[in-house]
């Protein structure tokens, strides 16, 4: 065999077995979701930095997302430098609109890193989290296993009862809050 289709095979071995990885331990995602809260927590905080509100941020901890005082990011006018950070350029356009797919307004009454990029990065975590755990287990991914668990578990608990179904309820509800910071609208 001809060394470079044996490289070519041995690329997408190590490929399979990267991608597959995360599988194996499906059941407990509780370090994945560790690392993607304080994934969120390092951005939130280099954000209210920048915005000089480094001293109001109240750290989580480990598996907790950081909050910061409401004055800091307030959800009505007047925005401060902060609220541009989280919800984008045009984060005055927000006051009083929600989310066409959550329903939540998309600035957020109690700021925290949960907004980070207008809260699209903490759907798309969950998405993530939910397709993993549902390729490896037919039961719903418990809270637990999901950075913002109140969209499973007081929102969409009724009505959503597939992993499927999740995933693509965080994607869209993610894909929203994205748009959102430029101001595109967007329904799924």
């Amino acid at each position: 065999m001809d060394i470079r289709k044996i490289a070519v095979v041995g690329g997408f071995a190590v490929a399979a077995a990267l991608t597959s990885a995360p599988l194996a331990s499906a059941d407990d995602l509780t370090t994945t979701v560790d690392s993607e809260i304080a994934s969120l927590n390092s951005t939130f905080t280099t954000e209210a930095d920048l915005a000089g509100d480094s001293a109001d941020v109240t750290p989580g901890g480990t598996g907790v997302l950081d909050t910061i005082l409401p004055a800091d990011a307030p959800d009505a006018a007047p925005l401060t430098t902060l609220d541009y950070e989280l919800y984008g350029p045009l984060a005055s356009l927000l006051i009083g609109v929600d989310n066409p797919v959550s329903g939540d307004p998309f600035l957020d009454p109690a700021p925290g890193a949960q907004d980070v990029f207008n809260g699209a990065l903490a759907e798309f975590d969950d998405a993530y989290n939910a397709l993993v755990y549902g390729l490896n287990d037919t039961a719903l991914i418990p809270t637990t296993d999901l950075v913002s668990p109140v969209d499973i578990a007081t929102v969409e608990g009724a009505s959503i009862t597939t992993e499927a179904g999740l995933f693509a309820n965080f994607l869209d509800t993610g894909v929203a809050d994205l748009l959102s910071v430029l101001d595109i609208p967007f329904d799924s």
